[in-house]
């Protein structure tokens, strides 16, 4: 019976959190709503993006809405994986999602690898804090 636990245990903390896997269905759908669900609602968002993006500013939930609805309306997403391993924040509640992704200009055919780091922290006032992540952060480092 033990066995079967820590079997059943394994095969749980093995599979990709739900964050990841609906920031990695948001980007390869190019889909700015998809992405906005998963954004916090409170306070700015610092997002850095390198170039052709060449974004760094701080953002509130409804103008990184905006941003990636441009970007998304420009550069379409031909890979995005993200890395099914959370690595935490010393100190802080939270974790960084690791992601790598490709996307290609449509109006010159250009391509452009990413790595992006996505700084997650609790939703305030939720109840199940595995499925309650919100991103907070964006940053990428071009390839």
């Amino acid at each position: 019976m033990v066995n079967l636990h820590l079997f059943s245990l394994t095969v749980l903390l093995t599979l990709p959190p739900p964050i990841a896997s609906r920031v990695e269905a948001a980007f390869l759908r190019n889909s700015p709503p998809a992405l906005r669900e998963l954004l916090a609602t409170e306070g700015t968002i610092p997002v850095s993006l390198p170039e052709p993006l060449a974004l760094a500013d701080q953002l509130s939930p409804d103008q990184a809405f905006l941003v990636f609805s441009r970007i998304f309306a420009v550069f379409r997403t031909t890979e995005f994986t993200a890395d099914p391993r959370l690595s935490s924040l010393p100190g802080r509640p939270g974790a960084i999602l690791k992601a790598r992704w490709s996307f290609r200009n449509e109006r010159s055919g250009d391509q452009y690898p990413f790595r992006v780091y996505f700084f997650l922290a609790p939703a305030p006032g939720s109840g199940d804090p595995a499925a309650s992540f919100r991103i907070v952060e964006v940053r990428a480092e071009r390839l």
